[in-house]
């Protein structure tokens, strides 16, 4: 196999991880030869505490425990990349001098038993809840990172980072008893199943609902169209690169995610296309996911919390939530097939229930409203 055909199966069962995750050990595997490496990792940290909760790993299944419980905390890799930006790659010399390396109990007593000493990894993702890195392990002998295995490392991230982000966005797949396709109509968000052919063979619940309303996205003949021209050309090409991937090719996917301009003036959906590379669940005809966020239905459960706090009905809080996403009180009334007086009616209660009287107060207060309770999720 040339090292262009492994590049290819690499790239094909790291995105094949993203959808079923006990693949990652032998993703893994596959990268740490690529590099020239001894073992690999791909960790999720809670970003506050930087514990661990989950972990993929190659070549170190023994040490695994030892390394999450108490190793992990004292690792100046992590200290280091925590402060970094996504995409960015890491090694050794970046955090810590060869001296102290040999005073640190990470490298002293951790890595020096297994023969293992630098690295060379990436920051995957990080937000202000999680912090996801992978990182390829190198012997003494191998010694810091030379720039091929740097750049080696590099082209290997933006797969990995859209491998995590499918995980994210379909959660845990492997619930008992229930299908792919009944855990995607569990989301808010809309999803689809693109075929070889580039047509629709699936769409789940809110991307049906979303096509009823044919507000910027639908489907023709069993096709998505778009109403932005750029955005239909920025779909095109992403499939020609999935299917390009398919067959074999390296190529970058630019146009992976991308806006979606709406007929109505509502706020724009959010495109983003995976290649979907595994056959777990999905046929072999299928060649991409394409997920859908809309930012009118995504946020449901505000409009529920609205409710509450200010004794709505179920409709003003519907239209407080359009206001909180900035729509106008035209567009909401056009997106909703309903009046404008109505909608001017459903403000005034709200302002009254709410306690303000300018529009400018209560956007203000909707969106305190907001911040707090997402400040108090888990």
């Amino acid at each position: 196999m040339t090292q262009g055909d492994a590049i290819i199966t690499a790239i094909t069962r790291i995105h094949a991880a993203g959808l079923d995750s006990t693949i990652w050990p032998e993703a893994l595997s596959l990268v740490t030869n690529l590099i020239g490496g001894m073992g690999a990792s791909l960790e999720f940290l809670d970003r506050p505490s930087l514990r661990h909760h989950d972990m993929y790993a190659h070549g170190m299944p023994d040490v695994v425990g030892s390394y999450l419980e108490y190793y992990a905390p004292q690792s100046p890799r992590l200290a280091f990349g925590v402060r970094q930006l996504a995409g960015a790659i890491c090694y050794d010399a970046l955090c810590i001098s060869e001296a102290e390396m040999n005073t640190n109990p990470f490298y002293a007593e951790f890595l020096a038993p297994l023969d293992l000493r630098y690295f060379v990894g990436a920051i995957i993702s990080t937000s202000s809840r999680e912090f996801v890195v992978s990182a390829v392990q190198l012997t003494p002998a191998q010694g810091h990172p030379d720039p091929t295995k740097i750049q080696m490392m590099e082209h290997f991230v933006p797969h990995i980072q859209q491998a995590t982000d499918v995980m994210r966005r379909l959660g845990s797949l492997s619930n008992a008893g229930q299908s792919f396709e009944d855990i995607l109509n569990w989301l808010t968000d809309g999803v689809l199943k693109i075929s070889a052919g580039g047509g629709v063979s699936y769409a789940n619940l809110a991307a049906q609902n979303i096509f009823r309303r044919d507000d910027g996205i639908a489907t023709r003949r069993g096709f998505v169209e778009f109403f932005s021209a750029q955005a239909g050309a920025k779909f095109a090409e992403a499939l020609r690169a999935v299917a390009q991937l398919r067959d074999g090719g390296v190529t970058p996917m630019n146009d992976a995610d991308f806006i979606a301009e709406t007929r109505s003036g509502n706020p724009p959906f959010s495109i983003s296309i995976r290649p979907a590379l595994t056959p777990k669940d999905l046929s072999d005809d299928v060649l991409a996911l394409v997920f859908i966020h809309d930012p009118l239905t995504r946020d449901a459960g505000t409009a529920e919390l609205f409710r509450h706090a200010f004794g709505l009905t179920p409709a003003e809080a519907d239209v407080a939530n359009g206001l909180r996403c900035g729509l106008s009180a035209d567009g909401y009334a056009r997106s909703r097939n309903i009046s404008q007086n109505t909608v001017y009616t459903h403000i005034r209660r709200i302002k009254e229930k709410v306690g303000c009287t300018r529009m400018t107060e209560l956007i203000r207060k909707l969106n305190d409203m907001q911040i707090i309770v997402a400040h108090k999720r888990p």
